[in-house]
């Protein structure tokens, strides 16, 4: 019957191929199937996903679509965040365990369910004796410990990306649960900061001052390079590509960041492998040590040198992205506008005042203390009203 398809034979192979139309097309591929009856079933499906795609309840993937993994999606997404120079080491180790735990499955395939299993499985880690292919994927590339719901989101938020740039060939993907992000805590007292500075090495002190300063991201500050320097007029700028909301950022340079960037121009030259003078175009770099194979080598993640820097500073559960709520609240503390500190920090949306909680003890007592002096200066007594004698009243309107 039209409509229904037709099996039929190729000459020289052995499977069974379909035929069946789809918006005026026609299309043929091969059912893998050497049974008639087996063939049948594997062309009603098709037929079922014809009829789906024509009332438009999902869209038809087709054979060619079907074999497209995750792996090849997300090729698909750095490719483009490439191309419109979002693509930095950050995003690509947001990648990295999709990649390993789902990469090899058709993109089609991957259901809600296994969406929720991986995020299980992130959440709470594989475990010592990893059970499932995807716990045992993660153990495999040494993502073992549990992490924040922030990061999954971060995760799932670029897979999402991913489908959709491919939407119209594997049509919409599986659906992505967003995890509650806690409300981040967290500030330093300038005190603080310099003890956990002074632990540090030295080539990691003014990046550190950096951050506390303006509220960057580690990665904004490591890109940061000399040709972006206005010397005539003190002005850094950050490129849009190296900026985490894609729009590029200018910071004034006095005070404190004058004299960073006055300390870092000093250093920029150094004894290369051979003993040549080499210039850095980065502002800030490492230098030769454990874990730095070269002097001049970009600031990447630094871990081992922050953990017993806050140790040592009575702060062990310190983070660096504590400077950038930090900054901001000092900001607001300030007087500064809000519209302005959030251009200085690189923030899109006011949201950033309440996810942050720009809130801390300080604040709390300055809000008791001047409610206290307004509920002071108040009269503790009720005035006494004296009611007026009638007569008295009537007397005064004869008059």
């Amino acid at each position: 019957m039209y409509g229904d398809g037709t099996l039929f034979r190729k000459p020289d192979t052995r499977f069974w191929w379909m035929s069946y139309w789809l918006r005026g097309e026609q299309k043929q591929e091969s059912t893998k199937e050497t049974d008639p009856v087996k063939a049948r079933r594997r062309l009603k499906q098709r037929m079922r996903e014809v009829g789906a795609d024509l009332i438009g309840a999902k869209k038809f993937i087709g054979p060619q679509s079907e074999k497209l993994t995750i792996d090849e999606i997300l090729d698909s997404l750095t490719k483009d965040l490439e191309l419109r120079e979002k693509l930095s080491p950050q995003v690509e180790s947001k990648l990295k365990p999709g990649r390993a735990a789902l990469g090899r499955m058709p993109a089609s395939s991957i259901t809600d369910d296994i969406i929720r299993d991986y995020m299980l499985v992130r959440l709470k880690g594989p475990g010592k004796k990893p059970k499932t292919p995807i716990a045992q994927a993660l153990a495999h590339i040494g993502r073992v410990r549990p992490v924040a719901n922030a990061t999954i989101n971060r995760e799932m938020q670029f897979l999402g990306q991913a489908y959709n740039l491919k939407v119209k060939e594997i049509g919409q993907g599986p659906s992505i649960p967003k995890l509650d992000e806690r409300v981040r805590e967290g500030f330093y007292e300038r005190s603080e900061f310099e003890a956990i500075a002074a632990h540090l090495p030295e080539d990691l002190q003014d990046f550190a001052r950096w951050g506390y300063f303006t509220g960057w991201r580690k990665g904004e500050i490591a890109s940061l390079r000399w040709r972006e320097l206005n010397m005539e007029n003190r002005q850094l700028r950050l490129r849009s590509q190296f900026s985490k909301n894609g729009e590029p950022r200018m910071v004034p340079l006095m005070g404190e960041l004058w004299d960073i960037i006055q300390r870092r121009w000093k250093a920029r030259r150094y004894r290369g492998e051979n003993g040549e003078t080499v210039i850095s175009q980065l502002v800030f770099f490492r230098q030769k040590g454990p874990g730095i194979p070269k002097t001049g080598a970009p600031v990447k993640e630094f871990r081992k040198a922050w953990k017993p820097a806050c140790e040592a500073a009575a702060k062990p559960e310190a983070l660096f992205h504590d400077f950038r709520r930090t900054a901001v609240r000092n900001m607001t503390r300030t007087g500064v506008p809000r519209k302005v500190a959030m251009m200085l920090s690189g923030h899109k949306t006011e949201s950033v005042f309440e996810r942050y909680n720009i809130t801390d003890d300080h604040d709390l007592e300055d809000a008791v203390r001047k409610t206290q002096a307004y509920v002071a200066q108040l009269p503790k007594e009720r005035e006494k009203v004296v009611e007026m004698d009638t007569t008295d009243e009537e007397m005064e309107r004869s008059e």
